[in-house]
Formats: structure tokens, C-alpha cells, sequence
């Protein structure tokens, strides 16, 4: 099926619907991973964009069942290139163009995704829709001008668990704060002997405490951090009573709570070759945010920066002084990406063991 990618700004790319073929609005990003085209549609941080991936050819190793990254939070829609015509893998069980349409999630191929990037560079991330070629122009239009944007957005309510749930059977019990989880940040915790209780993101912290964890996480997610209401307030609680370890948007929620403010950047940091630089080693992280921290906001005196992006220089990690509490912007648990920051979650395990 014929279809368009069109900008506010009226700028066109005609290319091919597959998945769902179903008009689609979202926030425009793009992402420079090579692989992982099934666990960055199902990561909840992307949910209510579309991502642009800028490797050429996608597809050619297919969709198995255990890749998912979650089944509440996936992206609006995607664009890329090519979709490769066969599947080569000894795990595949679909074809990434029966999985989109599993997910009832659009995306338009045969686009000059390279003009595509270099507009997202220029002009900054903002909305755009996907539509089948009948769709009528002006009703596009109207659609992508209704779009709200992602600042003041919190999303979320539409990412976390509803209820209570328990993954693992391990000596140490965590308490995960979900904005948004991914399930290789759980894998990560049961892997190393956890057991880990998630919860919804607007839990009250008399409900955490009567589950007696001895260390709480506040997970990645997609929206604005400073439009979680409640949030700072609870996370600001729990840094004074547990061990406290914040990814991506638990990050930025927990320099909320100190005090700190985030901002908008132009078009984040998406992909799995983001360098951060850290003492005087220099990581490869996987990064999914649209905001950051103001690293010039948090107090020196109760705050000590610890990583920053090698991009543009940007918050990346901090920890307390006076408390086993610490945060990272990016994705330790990398799934898929690089390995050079799993050891986050020893050091975080090595707080709670300390604080027993």
C-alpha cells in the first residue's frame, strides 16, 4: 500500500505502508542502532513516537518471542529504508511486517531516511503523521496540527503495570517504581538473585513500605519528568529510607526530587553507540530519552556528577553524597546493545547489601 510521511511544516515523503497501513501521529525521532528493530518498537520509552531507524535494511533476521521489551508501551509507527525481502535466522517465528501489523503499528519504507535524520538534526524532534496515500491531505493536516506535543506530557499512566506483580525468587527484594519497564532491566535484577515486586508508577510509599524491600528502582518511561505528578515528592521520601538506583526517566525524575530541573533536547539521544565518559573511562551505552537533566541545577555540596555524554556534553550519571542512591540517563541493561554498563546493577546490589 502506498503511503506518506508528512511534517507540520507541509514536507512530504512519499514511500510503502506495511504493518497495520493505518494512519499513525507521533513525535519524530530517530534511532542509529544496527540491530534490534523488535525491541525498540516495544520499548515503552518510545511509546506515542515514531522512530526512524537509519540502518538501510531492516528485517532480514525476523521476530522470535522473547525479544519483546514489553506488551503496554510501543513506539506509533517507524520508518526506515529498506525491508529486506527474506528472513535469515534460526529463531525467527514472523517476519517484522506480520509483527507491526500483530501490534497494529504502522510503517512506511522506501523513504530517503537520510534526508529524513539530517530535517530531525535541523529542526528539532516534532510531530508527524503516516498516512495511506487516500488518506485526504487536509484531514492529515488537522490531525497532525491536534497533535499535543510531548512537553507536559505524562504518559506514564498508559505504560505501567495496573496491578502489583512479582517477578523472581531471589534473597534480595527490590521494589521497581514502573514509569515504563523494560523486561531486560527486570531480567537483569532476577538474574543476579533478585526478586523483584513492580509496581504501578503512582504507588504510595505506605504501599512500599509494607513490602519491606531492601532497595528500590525507578525504571525508564516515555513524557515529560516534570509532568508526573506526585513523583518527586515519593522518590525524595524513598532516597532517605532504601538504596535507590533511577534509569532514563527515573533518573530525571529522581534530580526532581533533589532539587534539579530537566529540559527539553532538540532531537535526544537515541541508539545503542552512545559514548559516555566516566572517570577516565569512556562507556558505549544504549540511550532512548527525549529529555535531560540540568546538570547545573543539582547542589555540589549533596551531589557528585559522575557520567556525562561525549555528544553534546550532557547528564548522564550522578550519585549521592550522604545517601546509597545514584542514577544513570542511559539503558544499562542494553537489550540488545553494548555490555559495558550491566555492572550498574552490581553496584547498585553492592548499595543494598551494604544498607541491609
Amino acid at each position: 500500500m502506498k503511503g506518506y510521511l508528512l511534517f507540520g511544516d507541509g514536507g512530504r515523503h512519499d514511500g510503502t505502508l506495511i504493518g497495520a497501513r493505518q494512519a499513525t501521529v507521533g513525535e519524530l525521532v530517530f534511532n542509529t542502532s544496527m540491530t534490534g528493530y523488535q525491541e525498540i518498537l516495544t520499548d515503552p520509552s518510545y511509546h506515542r513516537q515514531i522512530v526512524t531507524l537509519t540502518h538501510p535494511e531492516i528485517g532480514n533476521y525476523g521476530c522470535h518471542d522473547d525479544a519483546d521489551e514489553s506488551n503496554l508501551g510501543r513506539a506509533a509507527g517507524m520508518v526506515f529504508r529498506d525491508l529486506s525481502p527474506g528472513v535469515w535466522h534460526y529463531r525467527q517465528k514472523r517476519t517484522f511486517d506480520d509483527f507491526l501489523a500483530s501490534l497494529q503499528v504502522t510503517a512506511i519504507t522506501g523513504v530517503d531516511t537520510r534526508a529524513v535524520v539530517h530535517k530531525i538534526r535541523d529542526q528539532g524532534a516534532a510531530n508527524v503523521i503516516i498516512a495511506p496515500a487516500e488518506y485526504p491531505l487536509e484531514r492529515a493536516q488537522a490531525e497532525l496540527a491536534a497533535a499535543p506535543p510531548m512537553i507536559g506530557a505524562n504518559l506514564a499512566p498508559d505504560v505501567s503495570t495496573r496491578q502489583p506483580l512479582t517477578h523472581g525468587d531471589g534473597e534480595t527484594h527490590i521494589a521497581l517504581l514502573d514509569f515504563g519497564i523494560k523486561r531486560s532491566t527486570i531480567r537483569a535484577l532476577t538474574e543476579r538473585g533478585c526478586k523483584v515486586t513492580q509496581l504501578p508508577w503512582n504507588t504510595s510509599l505506605a504501599a512500599i513500605t509494607a513490602l519491606k524491600p531492601d532497595g528500590v528502582l525507578l525504571s525508564n518511561g516515555p513524557g515529560d519528568p516534570d509532568a508526573v505528578p506526585g513523583a518527586p515528592a515519593l522518590i525524595a521520601e524513598l532516597i532517605d529510607r532504601w538504596p535507590v538506583m533511577g534509569i532514563c526517566l527515573g533518573f530525571q525524575i529522581m534530580a526532581l526530587a533533589l532539587g534539579g530541573k530537566t529540559y527539553k533536547l532538540p532531537f535526544g539521544h537515541h541508539g545503542g553507540n552512545h559514548p559516555v565518559k566516566c572517570g577516565d573511562r569512556a562507556l558505549i551505552t544504549a540511550q532512548n530519552h527525549g529529555f535531560a537533566v540540568d546538570a547545573g541545577s543539582l547542589d555540589p555540596e549533596r551531589v557528585e556528577l559522575t557520567h556525562h555524554s561525549l555528544f553534546d556534553q550532557s547528564l548522564e550519571g550522578f550519585r549521592l553524597r550522604d545517601r546509597p542512591a545514584f542514577g544513570v540517563q542511559f539503558h544499562p541493561e542494553a537489550g540488545p546493545g553494548p555490555n559495558d554498563c550491566m555492572e550498574r546493577f552490581d553496584f547498585f546490589l553492592s548499595l543494598v547489601k551494604e544498607h541491609a
